[in-house]
């Protein structure tokens, strides 16, 4: 296959399968939701030292779907997809302005460690690996600033983190709050193939679907 998360995708829902099948899975389950995105520029990748006026955009709008099992009432396993949204770090010396569009996705395998408290409603923590992607578009470069656009992209993997709370309004439907830290995206922007690093975070709210 030629992207490599789509590699990584179905690889994960192979070998999943057997395994919830012989666990004698309660259930598997499809979400989507929307969320907050947020990015930690790397300052050694990012910073113009004072020599510019820098102005940042370290946040957006992003979205996620995901596709679980539910193994027993503990535990579950998901592959899930975030695309946190577009994000902007600009350099303006004078009349002249540089903008670094940085665009962060990924997806990830995760293990589910699940407490219930009710029936319907349950406590979840994260731990898994995201296999992650980093663009970064760099419009009006210096110290040419000829007007000119280039575009760098780099895959990374990351240990990915996070906790949440879930609600099933019935056997079907359910609604689910989530944080999730997807380590460090990006390469050193100290070579002409690097996009510059970030700390990526997401904070989501989903509806969960039964099937």
């Amino acid at each position: 296959m030629k992207y490599p998360v789509v590699r990584y995708l179905v690889a994960s829902v192979l070998l999943v399968t057997p395994w919830a099948g012989a666990a004698g899975a309660d259930y598997w389950y499809g979400g989507v939701g929307l969320g907050y995105g947020k990015v930690e520029f790397y300052p050694a990748d990012f910073s113009s030292g004072g020599t510019a006026q820098e102005t940042i955009r370290d946040a957006d709008l992003g979205f996620t779907g995901a596709i679980g099992v539910q193994l027993n009432r503990n535990w579950a396993f998901e592959v899930n997809f975030i695309q946190l949204g577009k994000f902007s770090y600009k350099y303006t010396q004078g009349a002249n302005t540089q903008e670094d569009i940085y665009e962060v996705s990924g997806w990830g395998g995760s293990l589910l460690p699940t407490i219930p408290l009710t029936r319907n409603f349950s406590l979840f923590g994260r731990l898994g690996v995201l296999a992650g992607q980093a663009r970064n578009t760099i419009k009006n470069p210096a110290p040419t600033y000829n007007g000119s656009i280039s575009a760098v992209q780099v895959n990374t993997t990351s240990f990915l983190s996070g906790f949440g709370a879930q609600y099933f309004l019935n056997r079907d439907i359910g609604i689910r709050v989530e944080y999730q830290n997807l380590g460090k995206v990006g390469t050193s922007g100290s070579c002409g193939t690097c996009t510059g690093r970030a700390n990526a975070q997401f904070l989501s709210a989903s509806a969960l679907f039964t099937f």
